[in-house]
């Protein structure tokens, strides 16, 4: 895949609209007419409004699909669009995930969304530096209250008071789940945290490349608190590479939301294994 594909790929993942267009086919698990797509989008809509404007957005709905975001996805492998019949159908064999090893992709991110500390809760923070993230890190795992999910690149970036931070948020009954490609994490995870549960992530994002920028870490608490770090180039000196993370806060921030969907079957699955949903499905 080409640069320009990616970067346009990723562009598309992170916008609103074509996410809803996704999850809308996803919840489908059927080819639909794109007649049918554009009634699902205009009722997602909670405002109440009259027949006659209703038909208005739906023909307004279905005319943007049919000849602006329905291509547009198709292009970039996402969707297949069959133009003659109108039926779109959702890419069973494509893991819609964005590219964040892109050079720029942090800062397509950042400019798609408000970075005002004033603004709402759809705000995303912008941490700088090493001791910032970390910081930042060990201050969400204590304001776990039910889930902390965490994927991490390395051993370098588990200093000794994140694990330690960890461990106190499982003694006060927080399901700890840690995810990484690389071994001397999970053995380290392992040996000294032994409650907790380990898998290994298969999107592409998570996996350590041989160049930067790259993800470092992960922060996910209660499913709406969430923190992404990218790593620089580490310094000449040998010491830490530099570290810029974005931070969101609330269940309907948009990088939560993001990653959310980007860990989806991953949290499906890990619902599925819980004690609560078996006791529901077992009473």
């Amino acid at each position: 895949m080409t640069s320009n594909v990616r970067r346009n790929r990723t562009a598309i993942l992170s916008d609103p609209h074509y996410r809803e267009i996704l999850a809308v086919l996803e919840d489908a698990k059927r080819p639909l007419h794109v007649t049918e797509l554009a009634e699902q989008l205009v009722k997602r809509d909670e405002t109440m409004i009259s027949a006659d404007e209703y038909e208005r957005q739906l023909k307004q709905e279905r005319l943007s699909l049919h000849h602006n975001s329905l291509p547009r996805l198709a292009e970039y492998g996402v969707i297949d669009y069959d133009l003659e019949e109108n039926i779109v159908s959702p890419r069973t064999d494509v893991v819609p995930e964005i590219d964040w090893l892109d050079e720029d992709v942090f800062d397509q991110l950042l400019a798609r969304f408000s970075t005002d500390s004033q603004s709402t809760e759809n705000s995303i923070g912008i941490l700088e530096g090493h001791q910032a993230t970390i910081e930042y890190g060990r201050q969400l795992a204590d304001e776990a209250e039910e889930e902390l999910f965490c994927m991490y690149v390395s051993t370098d970036l588990l200093e000794e008071e994140c694990l330690s931070h960890a461990e106190d948020a499982i003694n006060r009954g927080v399901e700890l789940y840690l995810g990484s490609q690389n071994p001397e994490v999970c053995d380290l995870c392992r040996k000294r945290l032994p409650e907790v549960t380990l898998w290994e992530p298969q999107r592409a994002w998570l996996r350590a490349p041989s160049g930067y920028p790259r993800v470092g870490r992960l922060v996910f608490v209660d499913r709406r608190k969430v923190m992404l770090a990218i790593l620089d180039e580490p310094n000449s000196d040998g010491s830490y590479p530099e570290e810029r993370a974005m931070v969101g806060d609330g269940e309907d921030n948009p990088l939560v939301v993001l990653v959310r969907e980007l860990l989806g079957s991953r949290l499906d699955h890990l619902d599925y294994q819980s004690a609560d949903f078996q006791s529901e499905i077992h009473s």
